[in-house]
C-alpha cells in the first residue's frame, strides 16, 4: 500500500460494504462533530451519528458516499474502520419507505412523551423518548441521502 493511502473497511451486522480499499480520505459525523481523515491520521475511535460517510478513491475522484446508522469508527493512519449499526449506498434506499419509517417514529416518540407525563417522569433521559429520536434521526438521514441530487464535494 502506498502511503499515500490508507485502508478502509465499513461493515454492519448484516453486511460489509468495503473491505480493505486503498483511500485517499475519508469523512463522517462523529458524535464530537464532523470529521476527515487522511492518510497519517493521528489514531482516534469515536461514535458515530447517522449520516453521510464519504472517502475518495483519488485525490481528485469522485466522491463516494454511504448511509451510516450510527455506529464506532477506529482511525489508524494506515487503516480507517467503521462498525456501523446499519449501513447502506444512497442509490438502495427508498424514499416513500424511509418516509414511512419517519412517520412510525415520529408517533412512537409521541406515544413515549405522552407516557412520561402521563407517569410523571421527566422526559430527560427517557430512554423509549430516547430510542424513538434516534429512529427520527436516522429515518430523517435516510430521506437526505436517498433524495441527494449528485455527489458533494469534499
Amino acid at each position: 500500500m502506498s502511503e499515500s493511502k490508507f485502508q478502509l473497511t465499513v461493515v454492519s451486522p448484516d453486511k460489509c460494504l468495503v473491505r480493505d480499499l486503498e483511500i485517499k480520505a475519508v469523512g463522517a459525523k462523529g458524535t464530537e462533530g464532523d470529521f476527515t481523515a487522511l492518510p497519517g491520521h493521528i489514531p482516534f475511535l469515536t461514535d458515530l451519528k447517522p449520516g453521510l460517510m464519504w472517502y475518495r478513491v483519488e485525490a481528485q475522484g469522485p466522491v463516494e458516499e454511504i448511509l451510516i446508522g450510527g455506529g464506532f469508527v477506529e482511525v489508524l493512519p494506515d487503516k480507517v474502520t467503521v462498525l456501523a449499526d446499519s449501513a447502506e449506498r444512497p442509490d438502495e434506499i427508498d424514499p416513500n419507505r424511509a418516509e414511512q419509517s419517519r412517520l412510525r417514529a415520529i408517533e412512537a416518540y409521541n406515544k413515549a412523551k405522552e407516557k412520561a407525563q402521563a407517569e410523571g417522569r421527566s422526559l430527560v433521559g427517557d430512554i423509549e423518548i430516547e430510542k424513538a429520536e434516534l429512529k427520527i434521526r436516522k429515518a430523517v438521514a435516510r430521506i437526505k441521502a436517498s433524495k441527494k441530487p449528485g455527489r458533494v464535494e469534499h
